[in-house]
């Protein structure tokens, strides 16, 4: 299955200096994790303790993310890749500095800083691509991108993990913010196309404004973050809640995450390798690759069917993953990339929160049975619904819609 064409952008110098410093800093992102669980963990509140640090972080990476958007589109990426892994490096260091006995207050604040500068970095990262590569590299870059995320979190987990038991979960944290460091050396003085400046002269709020007129202005586009939104919240919450209650007294749920994760690793590299007039219609049928585990899940499925069908919804949902990141990047003007990726992720995870809240309330009133056929056919309706979208057969590859003048949007 390993495409020889996924490596191309790796000989692009440019591409290869940002890949590098990017899984460092994924492996970053995912040692904190589990670091700063356990440097918590010695507190006598240390539950909720570690429930308002990771919460808080989530938090300040939803508030921040259209904001960062906006600034990705007045300024070079890099840059503000580097102002994130400032940003990041700082509160980690904050909460290394306080230590674990500080107050809750103090913590939060930290870990919400921690959450701007994710939030500003999610969308400089998405959008910095296209000014790396050529345009024929896109998909193979963003498969790299995806094993990246992909591979940066096992390795990660595993390594704060390990260096905690070795050492400390402080030595651990100190790692994370080396990896900030190392990130920020492979952007310095990298040449890299600016985004176009007709935004400037204008406010951050009438940019959003603009981001969000040019995202409405495209059905397929919208239709698609909707139903992103729809499947993260009522699709994807409800399994991540059902997998370890319904699979793990066995053992079976770090196999079954493994597994996904295996899928996810496999569909990054099988994206880059797919040449189809309808990449939007494939995507959708990637997504539906879901569909054996969620009823699987509805009919309590054997542990080891429920396996295969993870790693099979992981394969799908990197591909669509992967599919859509570049038509994003290939359609939307380079002016706009920013805020639209940050719309993106905003649709994302903007009710992850709702949907976890709401399958445990329904798991525990329904029964996983009754839950699963109804995420069930909420990711085929939601899925299914957007295919008669105009311009989603293609991804709007048949037409660039070009920049909208400020002013269009009003102020």
């Amino acid at each position: 299955m390993f495409n020889a064409s996924l490596l191309t952008p790796l000989r692009v110098p440019k591409f290869r200096r940002v890949w590098i410093g990017q899984l460092t800093n994924v492996v970053g992102d995912a040692l904190y994790t589990v670091a700063v669980a356990l440097f918590l963990l010695p507190r006598e509140d240390a539950a909720r303790a570690v429930g308002l640090v990771l919460g808080m972080t989530a938090l300040g990476g939803v508030v921040s993310l259209l904001i960062g958007g906006a600034l990705a589109d007045r300024h070079r990426r890099s840059r503000m890749i580097i102002v994130s892994d400032l940003i990041r490096a700082g509160a980690v260091l904050g909460i290394i500095l306080v230590g674990n006995d500080a107050p809750l207050v103090v913590l939060g604040v930290l870990a919400a800083v921690l959450g701007i500068g994710s939030g500003f970095y999610r969308p400089a990262y998405g959008a910095i691509l296209p000014s790396l590569v050529p345009g024929e590299m896109l998909a193979s870059a963003n498969g790299l991108r995806s094993l990246v995320n992909r591979l940066g979190a096992v390795v990660g987990a595993a390594l704060g993990g390990a260096v905690a038991a070795a050492f400390s979960p402080t030595w651990a944290l100190g790692i994370n913010v080396v990896t900030f460091l190392v990130s920020i050396v492979t952007l310095l003085r990298l040449d890299e196309q600016a985004p176009s400046p007709e935004s400037k002269g204008s406010s951050l709020a009438v940019d959003i404004k603009d981001g969000f007129a040019y995202v409405i202005r495209l059905p397929w586009m919208a239709g698609v973050m909707l139903q992103g939104m729809v499947h993260m919240a009522f699709v994807a919450a409800p399994v991540a809640v059902m997998l370890p209650i319904l699979t793990g007294p066995e053992g079976w749920f770090g196999y079954i995450t493994a597994a996904q994760g295996a899928g996810a690793f496999l569909g990054a590299m099988l994206a880059s390798s797919i040449r189809t007039r309808s990449p939007g219609w494939v995507a959708i049928f990637f997504l539906l690759l879901q569909l054996p585990q969620t009823v699987l899940l509805a009919v309590d499925g054997h542990p080891a069917m429920i396996l295969v069908a993870s790693a099979l919804t992981g394969l799908g949902l990197s591909t669509f993953a992967v599919l859509w990141t570049t038509a994003l990047q290939r359609t939307v003007p380079r002016g706009r990339l920013g805020r639209v990726f940050s719309i993106d992720q905003l649709t994302v995870l903007g009710l992850m929160p709702v949907g976890y809240l709401l399958a445990g309330w329904l798991l525990k009133g329904l029964g996983p049975a009754t839950l699963g056929w109804v995420t069930t056919v909420v990711l085929v309706v939601s899925t299914v619904m957007v295919l008669p979208l105009p311009g989603l057969r293609r991804l709007g590859l048949e037409e660039r819609v070009p920049d909208l003048a400020v002013e269009s949007v009003g102020r």
